[in-house]
């Protein structure tokens, strides 16, 4: 008989700890969960001035919510909010260095955390792998439907 749930918690529990020992994730993790979203979509966005409206439009939150997460990483040195020549009453919402370093350094991390996890494994294994693991995402999403359990959480749906 085989235990594939067995085996994905094992799997998920080596990767909790194995992550757990990056400094920069530590460092990620004593900020709240959105703190990464907002850094990553931050980061991705510096090209263009990114408003609060904007951050409560691409993640589905209300305006109350944003407010207190920026709040925190402004006090937390991660952004800044800057006045708009057109209208002063805009901010816009800017990383800082020590953000778009922090950001860097995970992604970093993560590129050698995924290296790490596919040691050994050859590209077409990586691939069954992925088939499967969508696999079976789609068979757990089809029972909790089936069920009536919504796997949305905040407006944002696996």
């Amino acid at each position: 008989m085989r235990h594939l749930g067995l085996e994905v918690h094992r799997l998920e529990k080596l990767m909790a700890r194995q992550r757990g020992y990056s400094a920069a994730h530590q460092d990620a993790d004593r900020q709240t969960g959105m703190h990464g979203y907002l850094l990553r979509y931050l980061y991705e966005n510096q090209e263009r001035d990114v408003f609060q409206r904007d951050i409560e439009k691409a993640f589905s939150i209300s305006r109350s919510s944003v407010t207190v997460t920026l709040q925190l990483m402004e006090k937390n040195g991660l952004i800044r909010r800057e006045s708009v020549a057109q209208d002063a009453r805009l901010k816009r919402i800017v990383l800082t260095q020590k953000a778009r370093d922090l950001h860097r350094q995970i992604e970093a991390d993560i590129l050698a955390f995924e290296s790490n996890l596919a040691r050994g494994i050859s590209e077409e294994e990586q691939e069954v792998f992925l088939r499967v693991a969508k696999k079976m995402q789609e068979n757990l999403r089809e029972d909790l439907a089936k069920q009536g359990i919504s796997i949305c959480k905040g407006g944002d749906c696996e």
